[in-house]
């Protein structure tokens, strides 16, 4: 269901720095068309499966939720966790390396969506010609446009207007299949996850990250109002005004093949830390403040972000992997399955030595913490009465305890016959589940 992504680059873990292999992919509302809806700032995260056992963004249960999360209208990222497909570093035991991961994309994704407002700067007037055609004025210069929807006022910029309510606010949604799954449920409350963000050491994983956010996003402000501004020029007869003096298209030499494995090209990645270097150098005095460490050490860092986009938290959890998870071996799983997770098990990194008294303890039962958010957030959790990896009975438990809780948004949707895996007429479920459950987050419809 995916297309070619619209970006393909990397971003540095939070847990490391190790490079983490992200796509963008960009909904209808971002697209050429005049017509096009409004762009409304809604994203998604959705993370894969276990990547020790082949787990990587292209699975096909990852291609049907975050294809079905685009066309409903959301800015998409997919990822690589660590280890996933070729990627940088090894998978983890503990999975605390994995959520890390999952930050950083988190952390990417919403200073990028929150720079990203191509057709903020497009006004449309009517002209008193003849033929009085609609126009569109983008820095300066003019061409003809039949119509276009003006850009969805944005509440954080705008101090003359009263704050954002919770229905106004774009959503950010994170999810995950499987160990994705298992690994959304462990982060902490989405402001927890951009705290870092707010003020971060100048050369620290954070900073880097939100710089990459701001200048591939104004990258992709130019290049996305160009191209529209381009086709609206082709759909009325040729003007006699000046053209644009801008690269249309341009975006084409940042798209990779769906099918690639590396993911993103040596000259792309010198030009997006180039591109870094003159935005850091631009606004040094403006963007930077003064600190000193605890050993009395002058720091630099990034200033807070005036008025920054606000999200309302969303959270998606396909054959969530619950229950207390010590191993992937203690899964009930068909005898020849399990043999396989048990030698790919018996090849990951050895464990530091107990000796030490700091040996890792593999994942245990999910903390209330992390649990709260899921119940003080929208969520959505589907599994299959016949899962490979988790008892029906162990999800219908904690599913119902989290929707029993006071005032609970969490809800759950089972589905019969279905597996861990989600194939054939399986697959059509999940997508409209998925596609249901968007549109109710969007006010569209309504969640049964």
């Amino acid at each position: 269901m995916l297309p070619k992504p619209s970006i393909t680059f990397t971003v540095p873990s939070l847990h490391d720095g190790i490079p983490i292999d992200c796509r963008i992919y960009h909904p209808e509302s971002l697209g050429t068309s005049p017509n096009a809806p409004p762009w409304r700032k809604h994203a998604a995260v959705f993370a894969h499966p276990y990547a020790s056992l082949g787990g990587s963004y292209d699975d096909a249960v990852v291609d049907i939720a975050a294809g079905t999360l685009l066309r409903s209208g959301f800015l998409v990222a997919t990822f690589n966790f660590r280890g996933a497909h070729g990627s940088a570093g090894r998978t983890s035991w503990t999975s605390k390396a994995e959520r890390a991961d999952y930050m950083s994309v988190v952390g990417f994704l919403a200073h990028y969506v929150h720079f990203l407002d191509p057709f903020r700067r497009i006004t449309v007037r009517r002209t008193e010609s003849a033929v009085r055609q609609d126009e569109i004025q983008l820095e300066g210069e003019f061409v003809a446009k039949i119509r276009i929807h003006p850009p969805t006022p944005d509440p954080a910029v705008d101090l003359g207007a009263p704050a954002a309510t919770a229905a106004e606010k774009p959503v950010m949604l994170l999810g995950g299949y499987s160990y994705g799954s298992m690994v959304t449920t462990q982060l902490p409350f989405l402001e927890t996850i951009l705290a870092p963000f707010e003020a971060p050491t100048c050369g620290s994983p954070a900073a880097e990250i939100r710089l990459r956010a701001e200048h591939l996003a104004d990258m992709q402000n130019t290049v996305l109002a160009s191209a529209r501004a381009a086709a609206a020029d082709r759909s009325v007869p040729a003007s006699p005004r000046k053209s644009l003096n801008l690269r249309v298209g341009g975006d084409e030499s940042n798209r990779k093949s769906h099918e690639s494995h590396r993911p993103l090209s040596i000259e792309l990645e010198e030009k997006i830390r180039h591109g870094i270097e003159e935005l850091m150098a631009k606004t040094k005095k403006g963007q930077q403040k003064m600190s000193r460490d605890q050993n009395g050490e002058v720091v630099e860092h990034l200033h807070p972000l005036p008025h920054r986009t606000l999200y309302r938290p969303a959270y998606l959890l396909v054959s969530p992997l619950q229950g207390v998870v010590k191993s992937l071996t203690t899964m009930s799983l068909p005898t020849p399955l399990s043999n396989m997770v048990q030698k790919v098990w018996n090849q990951l990194p050895a464990r530091p030595s107990s000796q030490g008294g700091d040996q890792e303890q593999p994942p245990q039962a999910l903390p209330a913490e992390a649990e709260s958010k899921l119940v003080q957030n929208s969520t959505l959790a589907i599994y299959g009465d016949r899962d490979n990896f988790v008892s029906a009975r162990k999800l219908r438990q904690w599913t119902s305890r989290l929707q029993a809780l006071p005032n609970s948004q969490f809800r759950a949707h089972e589905v019969s016959s279905a597996t861990h895996f989600w194939q054939g007429k399986f697959g059509r479920i999940l997508r409209d589940a998925i596609q249901s459950y968007a549109g109710s987050l969007m006010g569209d419809t309504d969640l049964n």
